[in-house]
């Protein structure tokens, strides 16, 4: 189930036009979607993306519901751009899945702003 999900993930997120004017750069002579499993393995320049596969809890004897953070990374001069593309990608998350909650984040640590969407997945 969570490598179907992973992929679903991916396929959503790299189908949204808006999602890949920030996420999808040319590296190195290839095109690259900045969208990581729980972590972006380091050397790779922000904006970024990374995703957690949370619990999967029983829904109903035939389904179950999983719960997904996104989490859009952005250097310490990005606040109103981390701002505008967590808006638009809870959003796009909002017209798909089931919506939980939408934040803003400054990570002290690496000086970065994060916003993160949290949503249910069934």
């Amino acid at each position: 189930m969570f490598e179907s999900i992973s992929k679903e993930l991916y396929s959503f997120f790299s189908g949204l036009p808006d999602f890949n004017a920030v996420m999808k750069r040319n590296e190195g002579g290839t095109e690259k979607t900045f969208l990581f499993p729980i972590v972006a393995l380091e050397g790779n320049t922000l904006p970024l993306s990374t995703y957690i596969l949370g619990d999967r809890n029983p829904e109903t004897k035939d389904r179950s519901q999983v719960d997904i953070i996104v989490i859009f990374w952005f250097d310490q001069n990005s606040y109103d751009v981390c701002c505008a593309f967590t808006d638009a990608m809870a959003q796009h998350i909002d017209e798909r899945y089931n919506l939980l909650s939408a934040s803003i984040d400054y990570n002290e640590e690496s000086f970065t702003y994060s916003g993160m969407v949290n949503f249910n997945l069934l």
